[in-house]
């Protein structure tokens, strides 16, 4: 697989709709039904998943402080949806989570960063 290939299905949207698609589903089903993956605890899970939809989305806007202020966003915004969830989905509100939620947006641009820069050296090479 090429970097250009790479790069062109991540200039496309569908990578970065169906990263934020899956972001909600997983927050919103219920938390027994969610596989634990290996042993990667919540907060883990919460890193990658922001750092992922940053990641996606900066391929499609160079105004990274609105992507991570709506990464930060849209984190918080899952939470207050998981609070208001039926008591039976065991999802509530915690603020840890979207704390989590924003590092994990600002690991997700440091990503960013670092593919672009090998992806170029690659090209160049």
């Amino acid at each position: 697989m090429s970097v250009s290939f790479i790069q062109s299905l991540l200039k496309s949207k569908l990578p970065a709709i169906a990263w934020t698609i899956i972001i909600f589903v997983l927050c919103t089903i219920p938390s027994k039904e969610v596989a634990k993956i290996g042993s990667i605890n919540d907060k883990t899970s919460h890193l990658i998943a922001f750092g992922g939809f940053v990641f996606f989305w900066l391929f499609h806007t160079n105004r990274i402080g609105l992507m991570l202020l709506l990464g930060c966003f849209y984190g918080i915004l899952i939470e207050f949806w998981q609070s208001i969830l039926p008591e039976t989905f065991h999802r509530e509100f915690d603020w840890l989570d979207a704390v989590a939620d924003s590092i994990g947006c600002l690991l997700g641009y440091f990503i960013y960063l670092i593919f672009n820069y090998l992806s170029k050296k690659i090209s160049d090479n």
